[in-house]
């Protein structure tokens, strides 16, 4: 799957919305009509546990999403658009370490405006999910998660929700943390799967410490083993860093990031076999704008 040519499909695919703005009905800074993430990152090779005559294997990850943002009551908005999502390996073998998973997928989302970014309290992304090329009907998926905010007090608010995908070992999660402003210079969103610690020494800077929980269910492609074949694939990884993020205006920023990966994890939960790697750093670079 060639990214750039992803890259400009999910550009062009804005025409098709319209050229109506949002309607100005609440006080705060209003997002604008499209919201676009590009994410690029390189996780350094490690040898997969119980598969070490693979050798050191790396990993490549691209993300593109393009959002349409309509305004519906209040802070609330229907988010719609379109998202790609490819991590490609360095090495393979053509039965349980496939070449690359990949998802292209839609996205509908009813979130709530902050005034500075959105909180999709629920979100549901029905697409294709699958290894190579190998795209058949029963590369279909529906992964959702659910969240809703309880107000504790002004600068803290408490999450509660639940993730599903039926391509998981565990298709229901129940999820949980808060969102706490603790001055106009640090804040802590302790929400999986992306906690964040940040401090905000301007408006144009943010330094920060984050966990994340990447990845997903995948439908592999044809195998010579009975237990990887057209089997569902559970990949995670689990990593933490620190980085800076830089925003000229609000309406653009650019992140870098920079960490430990402390493992990942191939998971055919069904027939059995799993795999899992050593850790390794990597490096993740992150364009988010809005137009």
């Amino acid at each position: 799957m060639r990214f750039s040519i992803l890259i400009l499909f999910l550009i062009c695919f804005s025409g098709f919305a319209g050229q109506q703005g949002v309607t100005q009905s609440f006080t705060q800074t209003e997002p604008k009509d499209w919201s676009y993430d590009i994410v690029g990152d390189y996780v350094l090779g490690s040898r997969i546990l119980k598969a070490s005559q693979l050798g050191s294997q790396a990993t490549y990850h691209y993300s593109l999403e393009a959002l349409r943002n309509f305004h519906l009551f209040g802070r609330y908005f229907l988010q719609a658009g379109i998202e790609a999502e490819q991590f490609v390996f360095s090495r393979s073998d053509g039965n349980a370490f496939p070449s690359s998973l990949n998802s292209f997928n839609a996205e509908i989302a009813f979130s709530y405006w902050s005034g500075e970014e959105f909180y999709p309290l629920l979100r549901i992304e029905p697409g294709a999910f699958f290894a190579g090329r190998h795209v058949t009907a029963n590369s279909f998926d529906m992964p959702l998660r659910i969240a809703a905010g309880i107000k504790v007090r002004d600068n803290l608010h408490l999450v509660i929700g639940l993730t599903a995908d039926p391509f998981t070992e565990n298709p229901v999660v129940p999820i949980g943390g808060f969102n706490w402003k603790i001055n106009d210079r640090f804040n802590l969103k302790a929400v999986f799967p992306k906690p964040r610690f940040s401090y905000l020494p301007n408006k144009e800077w943010e330094f920060f410490i984050a966990g994340e929980a990447m990845g997903g269910g995948y439908r592999n492609g044809p195998t010579p083993d009975r237990r990887t074949n057209n089997a569902v694939l559970e990949y995670s990884d689990l990593r933490a860093g620190a980085g800076a993020s830089y925003n000229p205006t609000p309406d653009i920023s650019v992140e870098v990031a920079a960490g430990w990966v402390f493992q990942r994890r191939f998971n055919y939960f069904h027939a059995g076999p799993e795999y899992t790697t050593r850790g390794s750093p990597y490096l993740k670079a992150d364009l988010s704008f809005s137009f």
